[in-house]
């Protein structure tokens, strides 16, 4: 992912929280047939892009926080300067590197990100013929489980591959039903903390 569309899920992630005025929004995920993933808001995908559409519902922001005033604190008398003690400098704390992301394309060009190696397996639906070799008369449904290819992301490209799937996994928890919710949530304060804690986080603009 390149930073571009980094800017784009983040520009439309707030785009669609400042909007409060309409009760309902529709989010567009369109993939490409190189596989990058781009979000639009209520402009539908381009022709020949693999389209996900999802309606929801923004919720009007709650009043302004304004803490209770505090009352000043009592005077204290001057105390005479204390000598410090010689302490050296402390180090800065030394930030711990990103975990490396692997970029697994499925059979359909979606490309997702995983910190595991293994390639995920799919069920890729399969064209199936019922009564007299008619497609769609009766034929049911089949499918053949096929595995993701999996690539590991250069190391000049990692920061970038785990900022973009931060935002991607911040966008998929805030917008889930109420049942996927919770373990999207948790998915990405994970996430959330690894990149926090990371050298990346610090050299981000």
């Amino acid at each position: 992912m390149t930073r571009g569309l980094l800017t784009a899920v983040a520009l439309l992630l707030s785009a669609v929280a400042a909007d409060t005025a309409a009760a309902d929004t529709v989010i567009y995920r369109c993939t490409d047939a190189d596989g990058a993933v781009t979000f639009q808001n209520g402009r539908p995908c381009a022709p020949g892009q693999q389209q996900q559409r999802r309606v929801v519902e923004i919720a009007a922001p709650l009043p302004a926080y304004i803490p209770p005033a505090r009352p000043a604190p009592a005077a204290t008398p001057p105390q005479a300067p204390r000598t410090p003690p010689d302490v050296a400098a402390e180090p800065p704390a030394v930030r711990a590197p990103l975990p490396p992301l692997y970029a697994c394309r499925s059979y359909d060009g979606t490309i997702d990100w995983r910190e595991d190696a293994t390639p995920p397996t799919r069920c890729r639906p399969l064209q199936t013929v019922g009564i007299g070799g008619l497609p769609g008369l009766g034929a049911g449904q089949a499918c053949e489980r096929v595995e993701d290819s999996c690539e590991a992301v250069a190391a000049d490209a990692l920061c970038d591959a785990w900022q973009a799937r931060l935002h991607e996994a911040e966008f998929r928890w805030r917008y889930a039903d109420s049942a996927s919710s919770p373990a999207l949530r948790q998915a990405f304060e994970r996430m959330r903390a690894t990149w926090d804690g990371s050298a990346c986080a610090a050299d981000a603009p």
